[in-house]
C-alpha cells in the first residue's frame, strides 16, 4: 500500500512538473539575445556601436518576459497588458537607438504570426 501511494505521489508531482513546464517555457535569454541582434545587424546593418546597446535591450527584454510567463498561466488579461507595455518600452527604446529608417525596417521583419522557425518572434509576441 505504501508503495501504491508512492507511485501515486510521484506520478501527480511528475504530471505539475510537466504541466508547469508546458505553461511557462524557459528559453536560454543569453543565446536568443545574441541570434536576434545577430539576425538584426544583418537586415537591419547595425554599427558597431549599435549591436551591444541593441543586445542589452534584447537581453533585458527577453528577461523581463520570462519573469511575466507565470502571470500568463493565471491572469491572460494581465499578462497581455503587461506584454504589451512592455512592448511599447522596447519600441520607444529601439526608435532611439536606430533611427526613423532602421526602426521602420525592423517592424517590417515581424513576422505575420508567431513561428518557431523565426528568432524575432520573441520580440513581437
Amino acid at each position: 500500500m505504501k508503495l501504491l501511494a508512492t507511485t501515486l505521489l510521484l506520478l501527480i508531482s511528475g504530471v505539475i512538473f510537466l504541466h508547469t513546464k508546458a505553461q511557462n517555457p524557459t528559453i536560454n535569454i543569453e543565446g536568443t539575445a545574441a541570434s536576434i541582434v545577430s539576425k538584426l545587424s544583418k537586415s537591419l546593418v547595425l554599427t558597431e556601436q549599435q549591436q551591444p546597446k541593441l543586445l542589452t535591450l534584447v537581453t533585458n527584454y527577453l528577461q523581463q518576459k520570462t519573469n511575466l510567463q507565470a502571470l500568463k498561466g493565471s491572469n491572460e488579461k494581465a499578462y497581455q497588458t503587461k506584454l504589451h507595455s512592455m512592448q511599447n518600452g522596447l519600441n520607444t527604446r529601439l526608435k532611439a537607438l536606430l533611427g526613423a529608417e532602421q526602426f521602420n525596417n525592423y517592424l517590417n521583419l515581424k513576422p505575420a504570426a508567431p513561428d518557431a522557425t523565426n528568432v524575432l518572434t520573441y520580440l513581437y509576441y
